[in-house]
């Protein structure tokens, strides 16, 4: 079986991958106030009066979760656009996957590993052959589009490519 023709693909996080990852951290943080407010509200509201009888009120419970939400959403969005000059370019040679920073000194050559394929989006994972190791791994998260032309040649590689840990060489 012949090999994929090489390809290069640019690796940033685009907006849509940053939304999902604040909408994501947004949800994580405001299920603990769901799910803790009617305790609380049923532990220390009993008092007449007491602020935090009011947290039993439905409406108020919705409000203060979808604000917790908004809140953590919107930090974490912020928090993205800061770090999002990490752009990396992952290629195929034909033989072996290359991860290379910007700078062009930072090329590593090592085993790329299609994790979710979604169409329009791929989370592909990037090992290092210098480590080896799951904890040096670059989880990429690609869209389409960031380059369409590329697309098809970069999914066909990921694709098609087997590996066996460790296949990218030196």
């Amino acid at each position: 079986m012949r090999a994929p023709p090489p390809v290069e693909f640019s690796c940033e996080l685009g907006r849509a991958w940053r939304a999902a990852l604040a909408v994501l951290a947004g949800v994580s943080a405001a299920v603990p106030f769901a799910w803790g407010l009617p305790y609380a509200a049923a532990q220390w509201g009993d008092p007449p009066g007491s602020p935090l009888g009011a947290l039993g009120i439905p409406l108020l419970q919705g409000a203060v979760v979808l604000a917790v939400a908004l809140m953590t959403s919107g930090a974490f969005w912020l928090a993205s656009r800061r770090f999002d000059t990490d752009e990396r370019t992952l290629r195929w040679d034909g033989q072996d996957w290359v991860l290379a920073g910007l700078d062009g000194h930072s090329d590593q050559r090592g085993d790329a590993a299609l994790m979710l394929d979604l169409g329009p989006w791929l989370l592909v994972r990037f090992t290092p052959v210098a480590t080896g190791s799951a904890r040096a791994a670059r989880w990429l998260a690609l869209t389409v589009g960031s380059d369409a032309a590329r697309w098809a040649a970069l999914r066909g590689a990921l694709w098609n490519w087997r590996t066996t840990a460790g296949d990218a060489r030196p």
